[in-house]
């Protein structure tokens, strides 16, 4: 009894000491994160088990709208105490209000904090949640469409240490001559510097079970919270966050850096029933510390298909138990995308694509991401192949990695996956995911960056009726089989984009249209400089247009004139 007499007093004090230590902290930016810590000194058999210990959070908004949040053990305070924090993005301005309570239900801290209307930085537009009225899409919580400028995923052995348990984390990927493991500081801020540097506002982070210890509830904290900080990089930074929980290249269970590809062989087997307590305290915990960054979202798995594993036993899991678990943690809904083939059958909100062969579908009802982009065609003569053969300057079969990316001959084929996956109606696209980084990028990885920054700049003009643009199938053809022309559009602006192929040139020719229900400004446009080539005028009910002569691509942009 006299335990139990003090003990919530013990809390009220600890809970006191953490609110005095935020309160410089009660004025939030909008957008931005509100973090609070209580503490406890009690002994746990282990802290990380949610079903043992929990605190939550609920949080209320000017508008009386709640929120229900996990909080997560961080390890202990310089006294000794265990803390755990709690952390929250307010997406509204105005006054909040909070009350957390302990595995009991009993309150252990409440108070309120003021959001501002701006948020800290420019490229903070709040969390990305499909667009309701426009469900092909992505949007943010400031109104702004959401469209995906990405480049390689972060692994988890990037972010993690350069050793643990006598093992080392480095290593040679000779398949493609790759060296993987434990990234600088300062190397890891050098590529968001060149991601922002190119206007690019995405990256995939790994988690893949590796951060975990071998009890398979704990979490490696040293590790896990330098992939916070780097998510807190990006989002200084403007880049977007996909955050990748489960994969085919998950870790050993034996060993700390290194993956095994069969289920049974990893910490836990997702592909098959059980261990249901470590994977919810798993994906929880994940939920816990990373769902209140502004510039994160869901991969739930990476290639979940690929052998030896089983795609539709995945499906299955997923749609029994996976996703309600993410959804009943996450107090904001945040979509949550599946590569590559089975997302079709799974209840996720995005398909992240990786066959550049495999375009999105113009008939499309959920929003597609080319998030690794894998297989292309390439359509070269016989004799090419012959002397590519004879000479050995081969041709990769995917362009995931540091040597297709390094290859002067392949930056069309990047630039042609962008283009073909923004006018057939996508979200985005990623560009080489195993680039190195151990090394200065080449003018070869820039030259596919810049590419690929020119679609940026368009979509940053066009952002306001981004998501009001679908893709319009024959709008435009020439009567030439070997010129491939996509459009994505609406009355008020339309975008194509020409493939002549792979070192091809198009004469200039007269190309039919649908018949124009307005008077429009033709910009021709070169996709490799964003050049203006030419410009001129189509007058109202025109079915014709004159395409001037060019070199393996084009982008054309009508825009509606005024009378």
């Amino acid at each position: 009894m006299r335990l139990q007499f003090f003990r919530p007093f013990l809390f009220f004090i600890l809970t006191l000491l953490c609110f005095n230590a935020a309160a410089s902290t009660k004025t939030v930016t909008l957008y931005g994160l509100f973090e609070t810590a209580v503490y406890s000194e009690k002994k746990y058999n282990n802290p990380f088990d949610y079903t043992e210990v929990s605190f939550d959070a609920q949080f209320t908004s000017p508008e009386q709208q709640t929120f229900n949040i996990s909080g997560f053990y961080d390890g202990k305070n310089e006294q000794g105490s265990g803390t755990w924090k709690i952390r929250f993005m307010p997406h509204l301005a105005g006054s909040w209000h909070y009350e957390i309570k302990d595995f009991s239900g009993a309150t252990v801290q409440d108070g309120e904090f003021t959001v501002t209307d701006k948020p800290a930085h420019a490229g903070n537009h709040g969390h990305v949640k499909v667009d309701a009225q426009h469900p092909r899409y992505l949007i943010h919580d400031d109104g702004s469409a959401h469209f995906w400028i990405g480049g390689k995923w972060i692994s988890a052995k990037d972010y993690g240490p350069k050793s643990k348990g006598g093992q080392i984390n480095k290593g040679l990927d000779r398949r493609v001559n790759v060296i993987h493991g434990h990234k600088s500081d300062q190397q890891l801020l050098d590529y968001l510097d060149l991601l922002a540097e190119y206007k690019h506002n995405g990256i995939l982070l790994k988690i893949a079970q590796y951060p975990l210890e071998d009890d398979r509830l704990s979490w490696d904290l040293s590790w896990i919270q330098r992939g916070e900080w780097l998510i807190e990089e990006a989002l200084k930074r403007g880049i977007y966050v996909q955050v990748n929980m489960f994969d085919t290249w998950s870790r050993d269970k034996n060993q700390y850096f290194e993956n095994k590809m069969p289920g049974a062989e990893q910490l836990f087997d997702v592909w098959n029933d059980g261990d249901d307590k470590y994977k919810k305290n798993y994906l929880r915990t994940i939920i816990s510390r990373f769902s209140a960054y502004a510039n994160v979202y869901w991969e739930l798995g990476n290639e979940m298909d690929h052998p030896p594993n089983c795609g539709q036993c995945f499906v299955k899991l997923a749609n029994e138990k996976y996703l309600p678990w993410i959804r009943q943690y996450d107090p904001y809904q945040l979509p949550i995308g599946l590569s590559e083939g089975i997302w079709r059958s799974a209840d996720v909100d995005i398909g992240f694509l990786h066959q550049t062969n495999e375009l999105p579908d113009e008939s499309m009802k959920r929003p597609v991401i080319m998030n690794e982009p894998v297989r292309y065609d390439l359509e070269m003569s016989f004799l090419e192949k012959v002397w590519r053969k004879l000479s050995g300057n081969k041709l990769h079969t995917g362009l995931w990695h540091d040597e297709a990316i390094n290859n002067p001959d392949l930056r069309f084929t990047y630039r042609r996956t962008f283009w073909n996956v923004f006018t057939r109606g996508g979200s985005g696209s990623s560009e080489a995911t195993w680039l190195d980084i151990y090394k200065e990028p080449s003018r070869a990885v820039r030259n596919v960056m810049q590419d690929h920054m020119q679609l940026s700049i368009l979509i940053d003009k066009i952002r306001p009726i981004l998501n009001e643009m679908y893709p319009q199938q024959n709008f435009i053809h020439s009567g030439n089989a070997n010129e491939k022309i996509s459009t994505r559009g609406n009355p008020s602006f339309y975008v194509s984009y020409f493939d002549a192929g792979y070192k091809k040139t198009m004469k200039a020719q007269t190309v039919n249209i649908t018949p124009l229900a307005a008077n429009y400004l033709a910009s021709w446009l070169n996709p490799e400089t964003g050049e203006l080539i030419a410009e001129h005028k189509l007058a109202h009910g025109s079915e014709q247009l004159e395409r001037p002569e060019y070199f393996q691509d084009l982008v054309l942009l009508l825009k509606r004139q005024a009378g």
